[in-house]
């Protein structure tokens, strides 16, 4: 009888019972005691699943159903993703979205891990599914079912601060950006179910608003603030470059300042939350950060090399002779992008020492220095070469300074463009300002005036004195108030000229040149935004707004056309004179009067 067959079977049995024993202490799960701190670390798999982030590695983070799925699978997971996904798209194109949310739900049940199934999954839902629906109340309920479904990634990954990014994004984008936004916003403050539903994640009183309750693009910043945490606590591993990883916190404030503006008239609450978007715009500008050539700056540098490059300009014209680079200046500006009103700027800052600027006037000092960038960039070189012999070697070292901190100012520009970090800087600085809330209130009730369709002021006339007394003004009237206040502001502040509060201004300019036109008024000779149309002109912004030099040209023509008014066969006065006292020699004049023959006859 042959028993090799049952020995092998024996003996195989017995290598797979030794084996469980090590095989147990390298896949043992990390435990922990009731307080949080760790009991057993658990096994070398365990360990590298924890430190890789491939799944959850501690025995309170392990979900039955979702272990039960993969052990069904039999080992062919990839496949049944595949099928899972394909089913999830079917159901979307055949409106099964009831469906389609079981499907979802057992696909991250398979892969848990895998962030881009609940990015995409979740954009699925948020986006695509919902503009299926035609009222707006389904399409908020799917946006809301996309959070949800997203914000479940979090218990699967919560070393990887994407999941909170892309809340975060969701939440402001689809809530505050949509066509729906002002219905969505609406809904969202008093829907008290989602924001329990949120509870477990964020508090919901962190993401309310004095006066104007829950907003949405507050709750985007808790999401992004819950990122900020991860990352500096050391839970999770930034994943994303500093400059949009760290920008996207503050940039949620200022979100909110532009909705709220757009939906009620400015106050003290809204004030509040530009002075809050200024400085988390500078709290940003503050931080170090790496840029994608591995170079640390701090986008608020740009300010203090400035004055830097200022006090090596004014150390190296103390070793040249005196006007030396007075002189070059002179040469160079001509032929700068600079308009003639700017060179003429130019000059006078250029003349008064840098600690005796005005915050305005230094301010203008470097947004006329940023357009002669180009021509600045060898005035110094040449400035150096001035110096006479024993200074030669001390002016070449400060101008080789001024080279490196030029090339360092550059870089932090190219950054500023990624971000828009100086219009931000100076549109939320400005917005908080008292001055610009009442240029903001000012033009909320003109625009006000204009919905309603009055145009004309309303007024009293008394007959007895021939007086009229305004009973209430017009949009018009209004609006030429508003701009009283805008125009001193948008000077002070160059920088926001051609960017959206630029365009927000001239959408509004664009209104009151309807209300002249159909009220048969002629655009004002004095219009106190004249500046800022002709500005945004020689900017390269093209309006359709009447500037200074189409303006004056339309008046030379209309002198032109009071000349030729006459037709050709008539005579101007002066002619008529002419003609009168000189008559042609061919004309017969005829007269009443008796000529001087005809009184000799008489006398006869």
């Amino acid at each position: 009888m042959n028993n090799r067959p049952l020995i092998r079977k024996i003996i195989y049995i017995a290598l797979i019972g030794v084996l469980i024993i090590p095989l147990s202490f390298i896949a043992l799960p990390e435990t922990r005691k009731a307080d949080g701190t760790i009991k057993n670390a658990g096994g070398v798999m365990s360990r590298l699943r924890n430190e890789h982030e491939l799944s959850q590695a501690r025995l309170t983070e392990v979900d039955p159903a979702s272990e039960t799925m993969k052990l069904a699978s039999l080992g062919l997971r990839g496949i049944a993703v595949n099928v899972l996904w394909s089913q999830a798209t079917e159901q979307k194109k055949n409106g099964d979205y009831d469906g389609l949310n079981s499907t979802l739900q057992a696909l991250t049940k398979i892969q848990p891990n895998f962030i881009r199934v609940w990015e995409y999954q979740a954009h699925n839902l948020a986006y695509n599914v919902s503009m299926e629906f035609d009222d707006y109340e389904s399409r908020y309920h799917w946006v809301k079912k996309g959070l949800k479904f997203l914000k479940g990634g979090i218990r699967y990954n919560k070393q990887d601060h994407r999941v909170t990014d892309n809340l975060g994004f969701f939440t402001g984008n689809k809530f505050g950006k949509s066509d729906e936004k002002d219905s969505f916003r609406r809904i969202f403050r008093s829907d008290d179910e989602f924001h329990e539903e949120m509870s477990d994640r964020i508090d919901p009183e962190g993401y309310e608003l004095r006066e104007y309750g829950h907003d949405t693009w507050k709750m985007a910043y808790q999401w992004y603030d819950y990122s900020r945490n991860m990352v500096a606590s050391g839970v999770a591993k930034k994943r994303r470059s500093d400059m949009l990883f760290y920008m996207f916190r503050p940039s949620q404030i200022r979100n909110m300042g532009l909705s709220l503006q757009a939906e009620h008239q400015t106050g003290s609450v809204i004030q509040e939350v530009w002075r809050d978007a200024y400085e988390e715009w500078q709290d940003y500008g503050e931080q170090e950060l790496v840029n994608s050539l591995g170079v640390r700056i701090k986008l608020n540098g740009s300010i203090r090399i400035e004055d830097e490059l200022s006090r090596l300009r004014a150390e190296l014209d103390t070793l040249v002779p005196e006007g030396t680079r007075s002189e070059m200046t002179q040469e160079i500006l001509p032929n700068s992008q600079l308009t003639v009103e700017q060179q003429n700027e130019y000059k006078m800052l250029a003349e008064l020492p840098a600690d005796q600027l005005s915050s305005d006037e230094q301010q203008r000092w470097r947004f006329l220095s940023r357009i002669l960038k180009n021509e600045l960039a060898q005035l110094d070189q040449r400035v150096a070469a001035e110096a006479v012999k024993e200074n030669l070697v001390a002016a070449t070292e400060i101008a080789g300074a001024i080279g490196r901190k030029q090339r360092e100012l550059k870089t932090i520009s190219r950054e500023h463009t990624t971000v828009n970090f100086p219009y931000w800087d100076s549109r939320t600085r400005t917005e908080s300002e008292n001055a610009t809330v009442i240029a903001q209130q000012a033009l909320h009730d003109a625009r006000q005036k204009w919905k309603q369709s009055v145009y004309e002021d309303e007024f009293d006339y008394d007959y007895r004195t021939k007086k009229k007394t305004v009973t209430r003004k017009g949009a018009i009237t209004l609006y030429n108030e508003a701009f009283e206040y805008w125009q001193p502001i948008m000077t002070a502040n160059p920088r926001l000229l051609e960017n959206q509060l630029g365009d927000v201004l001239v959408d509004h300019i664009k209104e009151y040149r309807k209300m002249l036109d159909f009220t048969n008024r002629e655009w004002p000779k004095d219009f106190t935004m004249q500046k800022f149309i002709d500005a945004r002109d020689q900017a390269g912004e093209r309006d359709d707004l009447p500037t200074t030099a189409q303006l004056n040209e339309f008046a030379d023509d209309d002198e032109d056309e009071d000349l030729d008014e006459t037709s050709p066969g008539e005579m101007t006065p002066e002619e008529v004179d002419s003609n009168e006292t000189k008559p042609a020699d061919d004309e017969t004049k005829e007269t009443d009067e008796p000529t001087q023959e005809a009184t000799d006859q008489a006398e006869g």
